[in-house]
């Protein structure tokens, strides 16, 4: 009885142990493949020259959103000192949310590549649920994660989102998706019949 007990466990044990070594596997793949988009080819270009640019402008603007708001929150501090600290906040996060959307706009008018501000934005909302659920295990307390959530909302959620508005609708307006080889105007003329 007892071996029949001790076999079962070694079998459940095992079987667990195939299904940790699977998961763990299947991670490592996807993480290779993620992280191949990073490196290059033997020409010396990027793999995904997108992903690697985004993420480059996504850095970009953390910094040109941390900048603003140390310049913003000098600035309009003294105005809205007297409001509610609702429509304090508000007024201060929307402005330092339309200087990234002034910087985007320049920025989709200059590149050629219309997914760029798209993708960096994709960027900082990925790096505001990274940020976020990081905190979740690092705070451990449930109020003090709200409490944290109140200002996060403030200083990255409402100036991110925004911007990621604003460059949807240029994307969506101004991305015309490459011709494929079959559809190029001088295959017709040079394809035998």
């Amino acid at each position: 009885m007892d071996y029949n007990n001790d076999f079962e466990r070694q079998i459940e044990d095992a079987e667990r142990e195939r299904q940790k070594k699977e998961r763990k596997e299947k991670w490592a793949k996807r993480e290779k493949s993620f992280w191949k988009t990073f490196l290059f080819t033997e020409d010396g270009k990027p793999k995904s020259g997108l992903m690697v640019y985004t993420f480059c402008l996504s850095i970009v603007f953390v910094l040109l959103y941390i900048g603003a708001f140390n310049l913003i929150i000098n600035w309009l501090s003294p105005v809205t000192a007297e409001w509610p600290v609702f429509a304090g906040n508000l007024v201060q996060s929307l402005a330092a949310g339309v200087v990234g959307v002034l910087a985007a706009l320049i920025l989709h008018r200059i590149f050629s590549e219309k997914r760029l501000m798209l993708g960096t934005y994709l960027w900082l909302v990925g790096y505001i649920l990274l940020v976020s659920v990081s905190m979740i295990f690092m705070l451990g307390d449930w109020e003090a994660f709200v409490a944290f959530l109140h200002f996060f909302a403030w200083f990255a959620a409402i100036p991110v989102a925004l911007g990621l508005i604003v460059s949807y609708f240029l994307y969506r307006r101004d991305y015309v998706p490459p011709k494929r080889e079959e559809d190029q105007p001088w295959k017709k003329f040079t394809q035998r019949r």
